[in-house]
């Protein structure tokens, strides 16, 4: 692989993650997040071939790839439902020893391992004076991870209920065009609605545990991968 090109592209990557973590306004909050734990999927990516990478960055550019929302059943559909899978075909360095290791079973009878950790603190030293930061977000993070059973701490209900009332989403059909997807249109699925949903519980769980200690989040960050097998594409 030309080392140029993935320099290139790790600098988008890093450029990706940094703008979602900028402040941003409560309507937005659920795109940034759901970006950030996107991109922090594959950023340490230890060397794929260049046409998955590519492939890679291209779905985590393309805003309307990024939030769905799906029905109880699955439906004929116009898209290609693996755009939304990023299964990696090994884990990444950081995630043979992962601070937590959380498993799930689809809506459709798929089941996925998502393996968290690499918690780091990189406050934005730009930010407005009024935006507090704490050190003590990165231990307390890692210790809310490594020392309880995140499955018992995630709400997955209230995830989706928050994608459910997201505004109307869209992806690209296999033509290229952008089009709606979610309950009520005829592309849904749950299973990526149930994927998506899960990635959002976990960064809700991690926040709510930090701040409920009177540690601000600014700057906390932490990786997830997820390898799931027999999910609809």
């Amino acid at each position: 692989m030309n080392d140029n090109l993935n320099d290139e592209k790790d600098i988008r990557l890093g450029d990706l993650l940094a703008g979602a973590e900028q402040p941003t306004t409560t309507s937005n909050d659920v795109i940034r997040s759901h970006v950030a734990l996107m991109a922090r999927t594959v950023v340490e990516q230890d060397r794929q071939p260049r046409k998955r990478r590519a492939g890679i960055i291209a779905a985590i550019l393309a805003p309307t790839l990024l939030l769905g929302t799906a029905g109880a059943a699955y439906a004929a559909s116009t898209i290609n439902w693996g755009q939304f899978w990023f299964n990696a075909p090994e884990w990444a360095a950081w995630a043979n020893e992962p601070d937590a290791v959380l498993t799930y079973t689809l809506p459709g009878g798929g089941t996925c391992e998502m393996r968290i950790g690499k918690v780091s603190y990189n406050p934005d030293p730009n930010r407005p004076a009024e935006v507090m930061a704490d050190p003590r977000a990165e231990s307390t993070a890692r210790d809310f991870l490594r020392t309880n059973d995140v499955a018992q701490h995630v709400n997955i209900d209230a995830a989706i209920a928050k994608l459910r009332a997201t505004a109307e989403n869209s992806a690209l059909d296999d033509d290229g065009k952008s089009v709606p997807f979610g309950k009520g249109t005829p592309n849904y699925s749950a299973d990526v609605e149930y994927n998506i949903a899960m990635k959002d519980a976990v960064l809700q769980a991690v926040t709510d545990h930090v701040q409920s200690l009177g540690v601000p989040t600014i700057g906390l960050s932490f990786q997830s991968q997820e390898q799931c097998h027999g999910e609809q594409r």
